[in-house]
């Protein structure tokens, strides 16, 4: 039986820990070697505090990435180990995160979800999110790759 996850900011040492996870949960699937990585890294350089992870006898077994636009919060990649999802972890998660962006006076969060993620649409609305179906997404990658994100 696992121990109670603690959450915690990330830290270095957790770099890898969260780029498996997100492997596991089919996060990194239109990356490039490396790119997650770098995204985490970088990440640790500009407030890293809204990145936190869960941890459990000495392993990650969740994560979740917060950013500030310097107007609104996002909220990306909740991504919980597969034998502790529908635990209640996710939602522990989400509202710790929520907590730091209140702290830095963020009121307002947005966040994406592919819409053939349909446990990832359930799972924010049973947190009191809602969509927002006159918003369209758009992207360009500005280094010719055919990469949708």
């Amino acid at each position: 039986m696992i121990s109670d996850p603690v959450i915690r900011t990330i830290r270095p040492a957790d770099i890898d820990a969260v780029v498996a996870l997100w492997e596991e949960a089919g996060m990194a699937a239109y990356e490039q070697s490396g790119e997650a990585a770098d995204e985490i890294t970088a990440k640790l350089e500009r407030d890293p505090d809204l990145f936190l992870v869960a941890e459990a006898d000495g392993g990650v077994v969740a994560a979740v990435m917060g950013t500030w636009d310097g107007h609104r919060g996002r909220v990306k990649r909740l991504a919980v180990s597969d034998d502790l999802r529908r635990g209640g972890l996710g939602r522990q998660m989400v509202e710790e995160l929520e907590r730091r962006f209140v702290e830095r006076g963020i009121r307002r969060i947005r966040l994406e979800v592919w819409g053939h993620n349909e446990v990832g649409l359930a799972f924010w609305e049973e947190q009191g999110y809602r969509l927002e179906p006159e918003i369209r997404y758009f992207v360009r990658n500005l280094d010719d790759s055919d990469d949708p994100c």
